[in-house]
């Protein structure tokens, strides 16, 4: 029988558009489905609500419930990992201390030193999982979501034996609904072709109709309500010619033109919201880049997720159950099934874009059938998006080179190479802020690091 481990499954909200994926597939819907979790409230919920939802779909689901790794994994097929690792105060530690330093990070998990200690936390975890599955379920897929996505795909490849690490985003798919909606046309109709490294691909064609709508996308610049909601993307389109896949806030932070200086921040990295809306506050200042506004964001982010699960508990929220938009149970269903589908996943680089190192992780189209997950090469990448990119793979590289080997002068070299740190700091500075960092996580890493 098949079978697919979700590690981090009392995540209710996302676990529950996975599994709906799932048992809407005809092939696939009668799978072992494995909900792991440390922690067993969550976990009781999450199988509760995945109960109801099954009912609702009416299959009857196979669902193993455990909080042991080793269970949930034996004899797995697929793992996808979704969890989250340590609470807002360590991500609060992680942008404290930076700022301090003048680095003003915006969301802080996919590179700057916030992203690269995100990445240690969480590798620790993950870690666990992919020596688990090299043991009980060799030759498997680890289908991983969590973040810092470049840093862990990297470091997880190094780890792998057998384990096939593939790394899911939705960031590009996201992107194109909002470029359709910036010109006018169906999601349906807009084609696109998108490539680079996780959070900074690019969409290098864009068609509708048999014809090129960049024209269209780049007449947004002279229209104060589409360009005023992504200064920043349409800033790097202006100058670089292509629209990056990841929104202005995130964006920001991996470059060094956005966020160095006050003057600069607050020219591209704010935004006019309705001041009677709080929530709406909040998200607006995320998404443009404010200083900090994950910090207000994330504590929103759960307490919507709690007020859903409770609805669901008690039968006040309807499920929705069309298919969710997430590639991790297409893949699985693709191959399964053996039916072809295209997804822009983040895998090992070995030569897919020649002109990137061949060590560091990209986010390229892949063709997916009942062989397996076959990336694309990308043979004409333009030079000035690649020149971007090595300015995040250079940090990544040896974030992940020094999680693998807890080695802190390895973390040490990934902070001064981040961009946007060594724009704002000198050498000393970074090596003063990455200390206190190591001192102030010690309990959340791995411990060879204080040894």
């Amino acid at each position: 029988m098949l079978k697919i481990a979700i590690v981090g499954a009392g995540g209710v909200i996302f676990t529950q558009n996975l599994v709906k994926d799932i048992l809407l597939d005809k092939q696939i819907c009668q799978s072992r489905i494995a909900l792991m979790d440390i922690d067993p409230a969550r976990l009781k919920n999450a199988h509760t609500v995945l109960t109801k939802l099954s009912e609702k779909l009416d299959v009857k689901a196979d669902f193993e419930v455990t909080t042991n790794l080793e269970d949930a994994l034996r004899g797995a097929n697929y793992v996808i990992t979704i969890f989250r690792c340590g609470t807002i105060e360590h991500q609060r530690i992680e942008y404290e201390i930076p700022a301090r330093y003048n680095v003003k990070q915006c969301v802080g998990d996919t590179l700057n030193p916030g992203g690269i200690f995100r990445g240690l936390r969480t590798l620790k975890a993950l870690f666990e999982v992919i020596d688990m599955m090299e043991k009980v379920c060799p030759g498997a897929y680890l289908l991983n979501y969590v973040n810092p996505m470049s840093m862990n795909t990297i470091a997880l490849s190094k780890k792998a034996k057998t384990v096939k690490v593939i790394g899911l985003c939705h960031s590009v798919q996201g992107t194109s609904g909002q470029i359709a909606d910036m010109i006018g046309v169906s999601k349906e109709k807009l084609k696109y072709y998108a490539a680079g490294v996780n959070h900074q691909a690019f969409m290098l064609k864009l068609e509708a109709d048999g014809c090129d709508v960049y024209p269209k996308l780049r007449e947004c610049l002279d229209k104060p309500d589409v360009y005023n909601k992504e200064k920043v993307r349409f800033e790097i389109m202006r100058h670089f010619g292509y629209f990056p896949t990841e929104g202005s806030g995130h964006g920001s932070e991996y470059n060094s033109y956005f966020r160095k200086r006050k003057d600069i921040i607050d020219k591209y990295c704010s935004v006019t919201v309705p001041k009677d809306d709080k929530d709406e506050t909040h998200w607006a200042l995320c998404a443009a880049g404010v200083p900090g506004a994950s910090l207000e964001v994330c504590p929103l982010i759960q307490q919507k997720s709690e007020r859903d699960i409770k609805a669901y508990l008690d039968g006040t929220k309807e499920f929705d159950l069309n298919p969710s938009h997430e590639y991790g149970s297409q893949l699985i269903a693709a191959i399964e099934n053996n039916r072809t589908m295209e997804a822009n996943l983040n895998v090992m680089n070995h030569g897919l874009i020649p002109t990137l190192p061949p060590e560091c992780c990209v986010e390229v189209p892949c063709l997916v059938t009942g062989a397996g997950i076959f990336p694309t090469q990308v043979s004409d990448y333009p030079e000035q998006l690649a020149g971007l990119n090595r300015g995040m793979i250079n940090a990544q590289i040896m974030g992940a080179e020094g999680a693998v080997e807890a080695d802190r002068r390895k973390i040490f070299h990934a902070i001064a190479l981040d961009p946007l740190t060594a724009a704002v700091c000198s050498l000393d500075e970074i090596q003063q802020m990455t200390d206190q960092m190591f001192a102030a996580l010690a309990d959340q890493i791995d411990p060879r690091f204080n040894s």
